[in-house]
């Protein structure tokens, strides 16, 4: 595979799909879910049209590896808030790194706005398609991700502060998510970063209060 850009080096197709995934996220951003077409990314990478179809079969399967990665990108931000050394233990503890985690992820949503209206957009039209389409289940994908990342996390916290989940882990996780997302969105329409905060801090409370001393 070659590049329109005399002189440029080689890319391993692993680093050509990121390469345009980082295009077509760079046009979404300027513009929206619409302005991301295939003609486009490819401009915007400076490569041709045939560079871009034989990384990804069509926009729908581009699309939807620029959403994954959008999502992976909000949501490492739960993992990536637990720090390596000692949490301490019992139920304030848990509390406040919970805390810790909700805000680290509204945090990027509130740098990224833009990031986070692109996977509302991109939902919104998921859900819109026939069932046939390819783009049918980028929503529940974008759920699965959610979930996976979330569950990932009460998983890690849960242990180190030695606390137990008194409910079902997936209620727990799905409820969450549910929780933050609206608070994020919310804030999206208001930009009220006080209510924000202190929506998160009861969320917070309200995670922990599931949970008990091991």
């Amino acid at each position: 595979m070659r590049s329109d850009v005399p002189g440029s080096r080689r890319l391993s197709m692993e680093d050509r799909r990121a390469q345009l995934i980082n295009c077509a996220l760079a046009l979404a951003d300027r513009g929206g879910m619409s302005a991301v077409t295939v003609r486009g990314v490819a401009e915007e990478a400076k490569v041709s049209l045939g560079v871009v179809h034989y990384c990804f079969d069509d926009k729908e399967q581009l699309v939807a590896a620029m959403i994954e990665k959008v999502v992976a990108e909000q949501l490492e931000a739960l993992l990536g808030s637990v720090p390596t050394g000692n949490l301490g233990t019992g139920r304030e503890a848990l509390r406040e790194w919970i805390q810790e985690a909700l805000i680290a992820v509204w945090r990027r949503a509130s740098e990224f706005p833009n990031r986070w209206l692109l996977m509302l957009e991109s939902m919104l039209f998921s859900l819109r398609q026939p069932t046939e389409s390819a783009s049918a289940g980028q929503a529940e994908m974008q759920n699965e991700i959610a979930e996976k990342y979330g569950h990932a996390y009460l998983r890690e916290i849960g242990d180190r502060c030695e606390m137990r989940w008194d409910v079902s882990e997936r209620v727990l996780v799905r409820s969450a998510l549910q929780t933050l997302f609206g608070t994020v969105q919310w804030w999206l329409v208001d930009r009220d970063d006080d209510a924000a905060l202190a929506s998160l801090a009861q969320i917070a409370g309200w995670i922990a209060a599931s949970a008990t001393p091991r």
